[in-house]
């Protein structure tokens, strides 16, 4: 588990760090009207929100996997709502940028599904493979009996 949680992590890390590079250069090459100067606050908040998702998700009860998807939606619309919030309080700050804020944003958030699918699909497939070997265990066990 350690071994896949640190997978999760560097994934993660290079990941952001790809797109948050990718995006600035992008955006200060082809479209410098748009880059903000709270542009490190995006990816800093994906970067937070990716580390806090990577570890929840490892803490879940893995037995019930209707838990676990309950537990995944509501994590999706508690990082939606902080956006929000966040999207808010930078239109509060800044009324000039608010547009191209919340554009940067939604690229960000459209880019970082993928990531959090990619790390839900792979949290999924090694809980299966653990279910699978304590049932042959389970089975063993009851054959010896």
């Amino acid at each position: 588990m350690k071994k896949l949680i640190r997978h999760f992590l560097i994934v993660h890390t290079i990941m952001l760090f790809v797109t948050g590079f990718g995006v600035w250069y992008i955006l200060k090459t082809f479209f410098p009207e748009t880059l903000i100067d709270a542009y490190f606050v995006l990816p800093l908040f994906f970067y937070v929100t990716g580390l806090a998702f990577i570890f929840i998700m490892m803490k879940m009860p893995k037995d019930n996997p209707k838990e676990m998807v309950n537990n995944y939606m509501l994590l999706r619309v508690v990082k939606v709502f902080i956006g929000v919030i966040i999207l808010t309080f930078y239109w509060f700050l800044d009324r000039e940028q608010i547009r191209s804020f919340a554009i940067i944003f939604i690229i960000f958030y459209l880019i970082y599904l993928g990531i959090e699918t990619y790390i839900y699909s792979k949290i999924e497939m090694f809980l299966k493979k653990e279910q699978k070997k304590k049932n042959s265990v389970k089975k063993k066990y009851l054959e010896e009996q």
